[in-house]
């Protein structure tokens, strides 16, 4: 068993990495208020303190979109948080992180992107750029890994907000699925992501950046119909605007070809899975936020 830090443990990605490895590996997931991760001082004395294997970084910040400078503070405790953590990488054994597909620019085309056009274009959208200076610091050491996601859905997502897990609650409230326009999108499931991280666990991985992502491309209309067949439900889906927007998918060969042994089921088994879990949470659903979202 490894010794394996997971920051970030009560959102969505980490919790979904918590639950994986429950049981798997010497877990340590200490929460905010418990390791606070912008105290550079602070984080060093837990980290040089025990000697861990692995450490995944899954610490993100909720942005205030409420003041001006939401997105300022948003940026800069995201970057903090990261150094902090890559300066004391002597002191672990090495840490993976998950960046984002916005690394790529989305100025330019992302449709099947390989790992090799990093760097085409420096992102002009805020939170692009700052996953791009991310990858960045992260080159300057050797033992920082980066999975960039793209579209990644599964439980304790904020379904008010994302495609797959508004599509399937709505459906079960019987309100129609929206969509402000049709586009083209990569998908993966956590557990298939969990599959890729423990791989990372065990064994020691050739580059330092990989697209985690399925390599199959979906339309957002067929994946709410999709939803509509596995529910056996016939709410509406509703289009705002004609047309297809910019395509967001990547190519996973990087990854596939040094994890041999990943396979990843279909989107309808997926998708009938994460159905089963908002099934038992129905009665906690909060429905004003299916339909305005906060």
């Amino acid at each position: 068993m490894k010794k394996v830090l997971i920051l970030g443990a009560s959102g969505f990605i980490g919790r979904n990495l918590a639950e994986y490895f429950s049981g798997k590996h010497d877990l340590f997931a200490p929460t905010s208020q418990e390791l606070n991760v912008l105290d550079a001082g602070v984080l060093k004395n837990y980290i040089t303190a025990q000697s861990f294997d692995v450490v995944l970084n899954a610490l993100d910040r909720r942005m205030d979109i409420s003041t001006a400078y939401g997105s300022s503070i948003y940026t800069v405790e995201r970057l903090r948080m990261f150094e902090n953590l890559a300066c004391l990488s002597d002191y672990y054994g090495k840490m993976l992180y998950f960046g984002s597909g916005a690394e790529y620019a989305r100025t330019l085309p992302i449709e099947s992107i390989t790992e090799d056009q990093f760097g085409r274009s420096i992102p002009e959208d805020p939170y692009g750029f700052l996953m791009y200076t991310m990858q960045q610091l992260a080159l300057r050491r050797d033992n920082i890994t980066n999975f960039r996601l793209f579209g990644i859905f599964g439980p304790y997502e904020n379904y008010s907000r994302r495609f797959i897990s508004n599509a399937i609650c709505k459906a079960l409230c019987g309100y129609p699925i929206t969509i402000r326009q049709n586009a083209v999108f990569d998908y993966l499931y956590t557990d298939d992501l969990c599959k890729m991280v423990e791989y990372y666990i065990e064994s020691s991985m050739l580059y330092r950046a990989y697209n985690a992502v399925s390599g199959i491309r979906y339309e957002l209309t067929s994946l709410a119909e999709i939803v509509n067949s596995i529910l056996g439900t016939d709410v509406p889906v509703l289009v705002a605007k004609l047309g297809c927007n910019s395509e967001y998918t990547a190519s996973n060969e990087l990854i596939h070809e040094e994890v041999k042994n990943i396979t990843t089921t279909s989107i309808e088994n997926r998708i009938e899975k994460l159905t089963c879990f908002y099934k038992r949470a129905i009665d906690t659903l909060d429905r004003e936020s299916l339909l305005y979202n906060k």
